[in-house]
This record gives C-alpha cells, structure tokens and sequence, in this order.
C-alpha cells in the first residue's frame, strides 16, 4: 500500500525538474511571467523589477533549502522551522517591496512620497508577499516529494534484499533435506549390494551439480528442471525391483521457458514418499509438465500407502513436511499472485497442481 501525504509528481518529473533548475530554465521562466503579469508599464522598470524578484526568488529557495529544511525541518526542529518560516517569508517581501520601490524611484522619477505611500505600499507588499509564499510553497512540495521517492527508493530495496534472503534461505532448505534423502538411497543399493548403486551415484552427481551450481540462478531454464527431474526418477526407479507405473509426460513448447529452480522436486519426491512404490507394486505415480506461451501447468497424481496420510486440508491450507510449505512460499515470493497451488486427496489419491 502506497501511502500518499502530499500531491505528488512522477520521479521522472522530478529528474526533470532538477535539470531544469540546474540550468537555470526555471528562473527564465520565472522572469518571462513575473515580467507578463506586472502591471506598470514602463518597460525599463519591469525587467529591473523582474531581475530583482528572480534574485530575491533565488535567494529564497538557497535559504530555504540550506537554512529552514537542512539545519531544521531535517532535524525534526520543527517548531524552529515555523518561527523561522513565520519571520523570514514577510521579511522577504519586505526587503524586495523596498528594492521595487527604489528602482520605481530611480528609473521613473516617482516622488518617494508616492512611491513608498499608505495604501499602495501596502498593496505591493501583500502581492509580493503571495509569490513568495508561493515558490516557498513549491520548495516544501518538492522536497517532500523527493523525501517520498527516496524513503520508496529505500524501502523497495530493504524488500529486494529481504526477499532474496527468504529465497535463499527456502533453498538452503531444500538441498540437504535432498541430499539426506538421496544419500540414504545410495546407503541402501549400497548395503544390498545393488548392482545399480554405480548408476546411482553417477545420477546422484548430476543432480548435485544442478542443485549446487544451476540453482545458484533465480530462475533456470524448463529444460534443466525436467531434466533434473528424469535423474531423479531414474535414481528412484534404480531401487525397485520389477517395473513400476511411473509416468512423465511432457509437452513444453520452449524449454528455455524460464521457472524457479528447485519448484517442482519437493512434489516429486512426496509422490514416491507416500506411494510407497518400493513396497506397494500396485501403486503409482504420473506427472505432468505442460509449457506453451506464457502458461506453465504441472500435476502429480500419486496413490497413498496404508497407514500414510498426508496432512491435507481443504485446498493448499495445509500440507505435510518442508517440502509442500516450501512450494508454497517460494511461489508466493516469486509469482506474487500470479500462480495456482491446489492440492487434493481423493480417497487414496493425491493430486497437486502448479499453474504459472
């Protein structure tokens, strides 16, 4: 939520607006509508009149920018920065009603008596007064906004910065809680005398090289995640004696279709988790990974063993382990709103679907 205090200008306008002061286009300007709106009509007198309010406009803006809002309003003097603002903007136009007067005096001959008289003195203080009061005005709103897009600026960092360290920490979750699992397997081919357990470690470091070096990214290639996602079935599949119903099925327009690495694992590993395939020949597990355009759809459909329930509530409320908790918080972090988390339990079914 974006919290707004103060009419605001675009940060473009305001890079705009400083180059416009920096080069002096402000005060041009200044002096072509101070000098358009003056009501006498001696030329001479209007350009010295304008000159002298661009200066004392100048002048303004460096004491109110290096003296009111620096050593005060920055400082939280705020009670300083009224009193001094309260004195100074009336002071201002004082001075300058006087400069007018004196030009008035020297360059149309004007009797001083007429010149600084009771009312029309008093009626070209107030009008300088309301531009000072003015460009006094547009100095606090354009320091305010600037203060506004700093503290965003800042803020969107601090966020930035937050996020990559959730990120990173919901990856340092997932690869030992991989590797654990994995070197478990290998443990046991190993024990058994698997012949396969050879293969078994040669997968097991190709998957180890993508989840050390690959995932370092923010996002990887659809291609590398599905192939990481055959060894690892492959390194499942090595374990089991006799076939299993295991089904991949892709259909990827692009595999340079760019994802969040390590998304998928944590489902794939639940599936044969809770299927029990090693021990459960009847059970299976089919998974899906459809990619076209800007759509990325992936479901896993797995049996459940006796006597292993997974925590399922309605919808993706809640879910078992770190795995599924993971998903859901990395999908949060990178997708914002963007995706779709459902997971399902029919009977002895589990169903769990990705939209992207």
């Amino acid at each position: 939520m974006k919290k707004r205090t103060l009419p605001t200008l675009p940060t473009a306008n305001l890079g705009l607006l400083e180059r416009l002061y920096k080069y002096g286009v402000v005060w041009i300007v200044l002096f072509i509508i101070y000098f358009m709106v003056h009501s006498n009509g001696n030329y001479l007198f209007r350009v010295a009149s304008s000159l002298g309010f661009v200066g004392m406009a100048y002048l303004l803006v460096v004491f109110t920018n290096n003296v009111l809002i620096g050593p005060l309003l920055k400082k939280g003097r705020v009670v300083l920065f009224i009193l001094f603002s309260l004195f100074a903007i009336p002071a201002w136009a004082v001075a300058f009603t006087a400069i007018d007067g004196f030009l008035l005096y020297f360059i149309t001959q004007k009797p001083l008596e007429e010149v600084f008289g009771f009312p029309s003195i008093f009626v070209t203080f107030m009008v300088r007064l309301v531009w000072f009061i003015t460009i006094y005005a547009l100095v606090l709103i354009f320091y305010y906004q600037r203060k506004e897009n700093e503290e965003k600026i800042i803020s969107d960092q601090l966020k930035s910065e937050k996020l990559d360290m959730e990120l990173r920490y919901l990856k340092s979750q997932i690869n030992p809680h991989f590797l654990f699992n994995a070197l478990n397997n290998i443990y046991s081919m190993v024990y058994t005398h698997d012949n396969h357990a050879a293969d078994g470690v040669l997968k097991l470091s190709e998957m180890l090289r993508y989840v050390l070096v690959d995932c370092q990214a923010e996002t990887i290639p659809l291609g590398k995640e599905i192939k990481y996602i055959e060894n690892f079935i492959d390194f499942q599949m090595m374990r089991m004696a006799g076939q299993r119903n295991v089904v991949l099925e892709q259909d990827v327009e692009k595999e340079d279709f760019m994802i969040a690495p390590m998304l998928l694992q944590p489902i794939i590993e639940n599936c044969f988790k809770y299927s029990r395939l090693e021990t459960h020949p009847e059970g299976y597990v089919h998974i899906s990974i459809f990619q076209k355009g800007d759509v990325f759809r992936f479901e896993a459909y797995n049996t459940i063993a006796r006597n292993v329930v997974p925590n399922v509530g309605n919808g993706a409320e809640k879910k078992s382990g770190i795995g599924q908790i993971n998903v859901q918080q990395r999908l949060m972090l990178h997708y914002g709103e963007n995706y779709r988390f459902d997971i399902q339990q029919d009977k002895d079914i589990y169903k769990v679907k990705i939209e992207l």
